[in-house]
Parts: C-alpha cells; sequence; structure tokens
C-alpha cells in the first residue's frame, strides 16, 4: 500500500485520538478502514475500536494479527522521501524539456540566419 504522507498522518491522528497501537492501525489499513471514521466508533471507550478491528481482522484474514508489523512512523518517513524523490524527478523532467526546447529554438534560429544570410 503506497499511501501518501497526509493519508499516513490522518492514520497518525487517529492512532492517537483511539490510543491504537502500531498492529492495530496497520490491521484497520489492511481491513481498508477509514481513519477519519474510526474515532466516531470509539464512543466512551477505545477498547471498543480495539476489539471491533480485531474482530474483523481475525473474520477477514483467519489470523489474530499481522504476520509483520511495520510502525507507522517508519512508512511516514519512507511516504515522505517518496513524494521528495517525485518533487526531484519532476523538477528534473521540466529542466530537461526546456532545455530541448532551447536547443531546438537555437536550431532554428541558427538554421534561418544561415539561409538569410544572418
Amino acid at each position: 500500500m503506497d499511501e501518501t504522507a497526509e493519508q499516513l498522518k490522518a492514520w497518525s491522528e487517529t492512532k492517537r485520538l483511539c490510543g491504537l497501537t502500531d498492529a492495530h492501525i496497520q490491521m484497520a489499513r489492511e481491513l481498508r478502514m477509514k481513519p477519519k471514521l474510526l474515532p466516531s466508533l470509539a464512543g466512551s471507550s477505545p477498547t471498543t475500536v480495539i476489539q471491533h478491528i480485531e474482530t474483523l481482522y481475525l473474520g477477514r484474514f483467519k489470523k489474530p494479527r499481522p504476520d509483520a508489523v511495520v510502525p507507522l512512523r517508519k512508512l511516514l518517513q519512507e511516504a515522505e522521501a517518496r513524494e521528495q524523490m517525485k518533487k526531484r524527478e519532476t523538477r528534473r523532467a521540466r529542466r530537461r524539456a526546456d532545455q530541448l526546447a532551447a536547443d531546438a529554438a537555437r536550431a532554428a534560429l541558427t538554421s534561418i540566419q544561415r539561409l538569410y544570410g544572418g
């Protein structure tokens, strides 16, 4: 799941509001739950959210927990790094396109000058 840093920040906020662990957040993400809706499930007790996630996860994946839990902080850092890399690549591509356009303009101007003896 390649989520954006913004989406992962929403999960981080849900984690804080509901008192969830990284394992519970990962289970909820694998279940494709929406981070902004989980606090409304909490009601008066965060344990209801935890139980709800665990019950759904067990029912769908037939196991109580994910095999390997990746900390949300690490995922957020990786997403931010991916986004920065994408921005750098976009800037490089724009510079290359600008350079190619400038080279083409120079070549056209040179050919016109040769043609008309400029």
